[in-house]
């Protein structure tokens, strides 16, 4: 017997199928978040398509959108998911701010070491920590998703993926969002701010809603 435990499986057929585990061998067992509704609202607040065709139109609403977050919170540490070099380069030419502090692809570990341990309230910008990093506690009491993040098309292992499956993309989208969120809230007794800024996510939530849990649907607000 083996035994699989995650915060993200969503969809179990699609786990099955996608490991080629067949449904008559498995049994799943669906638990809600331990973790109060009240420690982890998801604020929506759309600032405009970051779209390919529209990024380069939105990014000086999202500066300014970050400016007035971070403004919010004066004195505490934050998390910016950038899904980008793009949007992670415009961040920190565009706002001047100590606070803000990023990397690059070889030094992602020292400038997360550098943010964890520091007595300022700095804000890491990066492009690559929506999964394996632990920003518990005050590590992170606030997080901004910038853009929706879907998988690179220009990837061949995420377009064979998406010929064979039409589940497939939209579904990893989700997991990524989900596992994001999670960096800041890591037990029953933590809590963070999570913002979603990119008008793309209407679209996505609207569509693929029935992919995330109920425990995520009750902490979205559109505001």
């Amino acid at each position: 017997k083996v035994l699989m435990l995650s915060a993200t499986i969503l969809n179990h057929r699609a786990f099955c199928e996608s490991l080629g585990v067949p449904m008559e061998q498995a049994s799943f067992i669906s638990l809600p978040s331990p973790f109060p509704v009240e420690n982890r609202p998801v604020l929506v607040s759309s600032i405009g398509k970051m779209s390919a065709s529209e990024i380069d139109n939105t990014l000086p609403k999202l500066a300014e959108a970050i400016k007035q977050i971070m403004a919010a919170h004066p004195n505490e540490k934050g998390l910016i998911h950038c899904h980008s070099y793009k949007i992670s380069n415009y961040i920190m030419k565009n706002i001047k701010n100590k606070r803000l502090i990023t990397h690059k692809s070889d030094d992602r570990e020292d400038v997360l070491n550098q943010h964890l341990t520091s007595n300022l309230p700095s804000v890491l910008v990066t492009p690559s920590m929506t999964e394996g990093i632990d920003l518990k506690g005050d590590a992170s009491r606030f997080q901004i998703i910038c853009k929706v993040p879907y998988p690179y098309l220009g990837d061949k292992l995420v377009q064979k993926r998406m010929r064979k499956w039409s589940w497939w993309y939209p579904l990893q989208t989700a997991k990524t969002v989900i596992q994001a969120l999670g960096r800041s809230i890591r037990s029953s007794d933590d809590f963070a701010v999570s913002y979603i800024l990119d008008s793309d996510w209407n679209r996505f939530y609207g569509q693929n809603q029935e992919m995330f849990p109920d425990t995520f649907k009750e902490a979205v607000q559109n505001t």
